[in-house]
């Protein structure tokens, strides 16, 4: 099992991904995938390192759109 997404959270979250009206079939299927990808995680997240700055710094540079965060990641 994740250590970082148990199973029924990640069920609930991707009911809720399919549920929801997205324009975009693409930007659905990422989130899907994304969210299945963190529930089969083995918890490795803790070895990333980052500064405080870093947080702030990547968060804030991301664009709130999701068709403009998939132009963004691709």
């Amino acid at each position: 099992m994740s250590e970082i997404l148990d199973a029924e959270t990640a069920a609930k979250i991707i009911k809720n991904i399919r549920e929801s009206e997205q324009e975009s079939p693409h930007f659905q299927a990422t989130m899907i995938n994304f969210v299945w990808s963190l529930h089969r995680s083995d918890g490795g997240l803790d070895d990333v390192t980052l500064d405080a700055d870093e947080v702030d710094e990547i968060l804030s540079d991301l664009p709130t759109d999701p068709e403009r965060e998939l132009a963004f990641l691709e």
